[in-house]
């Protein structure tokens, strides 16, 4: 499963792939409005990260129509390199842009998906990555667990590489459950990162080989004993 962070703001992202096995992360317009500085020099600084890293950087359009998706898409990726994906929304638009793009080389995922035929489709038309939000469809009286499994089983049945992309999390069972399921990829916000390897009963295990280590030792480490 590939790990990206649902965040815009670079130095969230740089401390969270210091400890945890990222690819890249994940922009949307409404993110984007919550950056502390402005935007051209976020981007600027977005450049030369994925040029240090090799991550992926995912950017969605701002157009309307699949004349003005398309044209931003290409100016995207002209100034962000072969790591940017772009986010195109799963609309009749959006799924025109996504033809012209893909015949120009891009890599795109189609976002905001709700329904398996909505992800099929994308699927079928070159999406690189489908992208269900999981507890929107949830909200709206569905399984949004089951419905990426029936993505999954879809893309599978019929041979097409998009990878699923989970987003909208509410708890880390959804993410577990997705894993099971084998959804290829999840983005996932900041603070969900270190809840995704908490355990009570890991910090009960480790303080009992304290206790039992301290006991014996001391303040000694175990590289004391090294020669």
């Amino acid at each position: 499963m590939e790990f990206f962070v649902d965040s815009a703001d670079l130095e969230t992202v740089k401390a969270i792939a210091a400890v945890y096995p990222i690819d890249g992360f994940t922009t949307n317009p409404n993110i984007l409005t919550q950056a502390s500085r402005p935007l051209d020099g976020v981007f600027a600084a977005y450049r030369d990260y994925l040029r240090e890293t090799g991550c992926r950087l995912f950017v969605q359009v701002t157009a309307k129509d699949a004349e003005g998706m398309t044209e931003q898409g290409l100016r995207l990726r002209a100034y962000f390199g072969d790591n940017l994906v772009v986010k195109l929304p799963a609309t009749g638009e959006g799924y025109r842009a996504l033809k012209v793009l893909k015949a120009r080389g891009l890599a795109v995922c189609v976002t905001v998906i709700h329904s398996v035929m909505q992800a099929l489709v994308a699927a079928r038309a070159g999406a690189d990555y489908a992208a269900p939000y999981i507890s929107h469809i949830d909200n709206i009286g569905a399984d949004g667990i089951r419905c990426a499994a029936e993505m999954v089983s879809a893309f599978a049945r019929y041979g097409c590489p998009c990878k699923l992309l989970g987003a909208s999390f509410r708890t880390v069972d959804q993410i577990e459950r997705l894993a099971a399921v084998g959804c290829h990829a999840v983005t996932v916000a900041p603070a969900m990162f270190p809840m995704l390897i908490a355990h009570p009963s890991t910090d009960v295990s480790l303080a009992g080989f304290d206790a039992a280590w301290r006991g014996a030792f001391g303040d000694r480490e175990v590289t004391d004993f090294l020669p």
